[in-house]
């Protein structure tokens, strides 16, 4: 904000950019300025600088930069050089550009939007690839589950673009084992260019190794159930039923058969 008392319409005021050489940001003068004709403005700054035309009158000496990138970050300076002392009013200005897609900006080089597929499925896992075309500076590609996090992957397979010169084609592949959304991302950090496309992948994953264990517990109830048959019947178990308890039969090992070993246990109804 630079501002004066009173109206500024006959005045003169100059916003530089503080550096080891000082930029002309805008100059006015009376009416006279870059945007109406007037030379000497930076080239950094040319057909982005406005001012307040309509609030000079109320002392408005701001002004507003446009299309503001990184470099723009710094010390501004706004001085009435011809008052009496002179006035000055200091300003930082601090840009941070963020990653986000950025086509409709029309950026040279800025990476399409990538190109998921699916190329091979079991039940138990799923053959990603991504592939980004034509992308200048060379972009990161990354394969993120549901939750953001970035996986693992195979190395990306990254060649020179035939058709864009200085351009890269990049194809990154991911093997996946889950049910989940995955997207593909594709970040060009000097131009603060970021874009992704996401797929979905649904596994039904078999249920062999249950099949198996099962098949092996009732392998081993029939073996156990025919081992006792052959016993009872070579005579190795007796069924014998206790006085008293009609219903309550018990079960030993014959003594004359294993003369070393006897067993009896009680069956309770």
């Amino acid at each position: 904000m630079c501002s004066f008392p009173e109206s500024i319409i006959d005045k003169m005021f100059d916003w530089k950019k503080q550096e080891d050489k000082k930029k002309e940001v805008f100059f006015y003068n009376k009416g006279d300025h870059y945007n109406n004709g007037r030379s000497g403005q930076d080239e950094q700054f040319k057909g982005r600088v406005f001012h307040f035309e309509d609030q000079l009158v109320s002392g408005n000496a701001s002004i507003v930069i446009t299309k503001t990138q990184p470099g723009d970050s710094g010390n501004y300076t706004c001085d009435f050089p011809r008052d009496s002392p002179s006035t000055r009013a200091n300003v930082e200005l601090i840009i941070q550009k963020i990653l986000k897609d950025r086509t409709s900006e029309k950026i040279p080089g800025a990476s399409p939007k990538p190109s998921v597929t699916n190329m091979n499925q079991n039940n138990d896992w799923a053959l990603l690839e991504c592939e980004v075309e034509g992308a200048s500076p060379e972009p990161v590609v990354e394969w993120r589950d549901g939750a953001g996090n970035i996986l693992p992957a195979e190395e990306p397979k990254v060649t020179k673009n035939q058709e864009k010169e200085n351009s890269f084609n990049v194809i990154l592949q991911i093997y996946v084992t889950k049910s989940d959304n995955y997207t593909c991302v594709s970040t060009q950090k000097k131009i603060y260019h970021q874009i992704s496309k996401k797929i979905y992948v649904q596994l039904h994953h078999s249920s062999t190794g249950w099949i198996v264990a099962l098949s092996v517990v009732s392998i081993i109830l029939v073996a156990v159930v025919v081992a006792f048959l052959l016993l009872l019947q070579k005579g190795f178990i007796k069924l014998k039923r206790n006085q008293g308890s009609p219903s309550a039969p018990s079960v030993s090992l014959s003594s004359s058969q294993l003369p070393d070993v006897e067993l009896k246990q009680t069956l309770n109804a």
